[in-house]
């Protein structure tokens, strides 16, 4: 009999500090959870991507290519949103100058691919962005360069 109260008297206490071991680890995995929840530094939003917002027309160039070949084609300029367009206008000449001089260093071939003309694309935004950093003092006012028209002859 002394046996089967000790038995019993282990059951009994053993109830008991199963629950306080249960409490313990319920209340520790949410203090865990609402500290993650309250204090956590929330990652930084990315920087939108700027957006066109005007489009500088700059009319249609008729370029002498460097292998013989001539290349007429329309530009026009998309703008990053806030850069007026009308405001520009008397920078044409500067800008203009920049897309000829882009031109003038391609030849027949490459503008007839598709990279070529991505490539020439690339330079034009360069070489303008160059002249217009000045004006704008914006690193990059001419976010899009598009052709209205292209042929090679």
């Amino acid at each position: 009999m002394a046996e089967k109260k000790a038995e019993g008297k282990g059951g009994k206490g053993g109830k008991p500090m199963l629950l306080m071991v249960v409490v313990l680890i319920v209340g520790l995995a949410g203090g865990a959870f609402a500290g993650k929840m309250l204090f956590a530094t929330k990652a930084p939003k990315a920087p939108e991507k700027p957006k066109v917002g005007h489009t500088l027309d700059l009319g249609e160039f008729l370029v002498n290519l460097d292998d013989e070949h001539y290349l007429k084609a329309g530009v026009a300029l998309g703008l990053k949103e806030g850069i007026p367009a009308e405001k520009l206008k008397e920078e044409s000449a500067p800008l203009r100058d920049a897309v000829l001089m882009a031109f003038a260093s391609c030849n027949r071939s490459e503008l007839n691919t598709y990279e070529g003309k991505q490539k020439v694309k690339a330079h034009i935004r360069e070489r303008v962005n160059e002249v217009l950093h000045e004006k704008t003092h914006d690193k990059e006012s001419v976010l899009e360069v598009y052709f209205t028209s292209f042929v090679t002859q």
